[in-house]
């Protein structure tokens, strides 16, 4: 059989003739993952609008964001699983397919609070469904020396997709209308189907004492589960803030005195900065002797401060914030993942199932709580609630990444 010619390429499941190359691998990843996180995205950038229209307020974006995540909270298990028995190049066309449906039902169904709020949820499946799929994905078809940077790629799908819902604002929201933007990228979804490169779906997996596992079957994650749930309760604090940027920054700015294209140009801008966090974390980590868990300490102390000098309300401060707390919010989830597949090499799509459950529950309770205090309170003390819980991830990861790295040096070989 045909092998692949370089560090970067895969073969075509089945097949002994054409090669996927890094470029095209990346590149799939990136467009589904972006896809699949369309929906709070617009609904986050377009807010304003949905507001006015739909006559609700900062709780109702916020539990219409949450129901997105909250779906895959409870699905992103049973999905990790899924996903190792059909093989990711399936997992990525079911979410593709998913998200584009939901996105185009979205624009001409969600005229009401309620259908808008289920749909929202329903996309849910997609990530879930995208999620393991897409670290499957890279876990097979790249090498192990480059995987730093196609994450950091693939989860730039993330800050993407806020980069497209800023774009959105000007475009389309205050043009032809905020539910267009939905019809638009779930056209844009749909036509991803058939762009995802195939990867070998029957390649077993290799552990890290060199034996192989037959595909699906059995497949366990190196690290124990309660050191996952451990990295999982870190990742939950660390989205409760990041999710809560992605959401109510348009918002925030606009009560700061910010017109509403401008701050959906601060929006894109903050986007670009995150995915050149993102792609720097990435290509850096792949380099580094430093452990990614070590990494993320930090990252999470950083966004703190930055949530610190949001909660201002200066627009001053919001100009001088911005740019760290998206180069850190955005930027954190690749160096997760790259973690979550280093250190599970048998079952990457398994462990990122368990691990995404404590990043989606804090995508779910973030915007959840932080649109109820500030409809209570301000801006400024919803920004300092993120402010401690991003500080609070940086202390649990601190002892949970160090308890692994402590076991991976003293178990090189595989499970004690």
């Amino acid at each position: 059989m045909h092998e692949s010619s370089g560090p970067g390429r895969a073969k075509l499941a089945g097949n002994s003739g054409p090669t996927a190359g890094f470029a095209a691998l990346v590149a799939a990843s990136l467009l589904v993952t972006t896809a699949a996180n369309l929906s709070p995205t617009l609904v986050s950038a377009l807010a304003v609008q949905i507001e006015e229209d739909l006559g609700i307020g900062e709780t109702e974006i916020g539990m219409t964001v949450s129901a997105f995540f909250f779906v895959g909270m409870l699905s992103s298990v049973l999905t990790g699983r899924m996903v190792e028995r059909i093989g990711p190049t399936a997992g990525l066309r079911l979410a593709a397919a998913l998200a584009g449906a939901v996105l185009v039902a979205t624009g001409t169904l969600g005229r009401s609070w309620p259908a808008l709020l289920v749909l929202v949820g329903v996309s849910g499946l997609a990530n879930a469904w995208g999620q393991p799929a897409a670290n499957l994905y890279v876990a097979r078809g790249v090498s192990s020396r480059r995987q730093g940077l196609a994450l950091g790629i693939q989860k730039s799908g993330i800050p993407t997709a806020s980069l497209l819902g800023g774009l959105a604002i000007p475009t389309v929201g205050l043009t032809i209308g905020w539910s267009w933007a939905f019809v638009l990228g779930g056209l844009l979804a749909l036509g991803l189907l058939m762009g995802v490169p195939a990867v070998d779906q029957a390649r077993p997996a290799v552990t890290r004492d060199g034996s192989r596992a037959g595909p699906g079957a059995g497949r366990r994650p190196d690290v124990p589960v309660r050191l996952l749930v451990a990295v999982a309760c870190s990742t939950c604090l660390a989205a409760m803030g990041s999710m809560a940027l992605s959401t109510f920054f348009v918002l925030s700015s606009v009560e700061s005195g910010f017109d509403e294209a401008v701050a959906g140009i601060l929006l894109m801008v903050g986007s670009v900065v995150g995915i050149a966090s993102r792609l720097g974390m990435g290509a850096s980590a792949d380099r580094a002797s430093m452990s990614p868990f070590t990494m993320l300490t930090a990252v999470f102390a950083v966004a703190s401060l930055a949530f610190v000098g949001l909660s201002t309300g200066s627009r001053t401060m919001v100009l001088v914030a911005m740019p760290f707390a998206f180069a850190t919010s955005l930027a954190w989830p690749g160096l997760f993942h790259l973690a979550t597949v280093r250190a599970n090499p048998s079952a990457p799509g398994a462990a990122t199932g368990i691990t995404l459950t404590g990043t989606l529950a804090g995508a779910v309770s973030g915007p959840l709580l932080f649109g109820v205090l500030v409809e209570a309170t301000s801006y400024g003390w919803g920004w300092r609630l993120a402010a401690v819980t991003s500080g609070a991830a940086s202390a649990v990861m601190a002892v949970a990444g160090r308890l692994i790295d402590n076991r991976s040096a003293s178990y090189p070989t595989g499970r004690p």
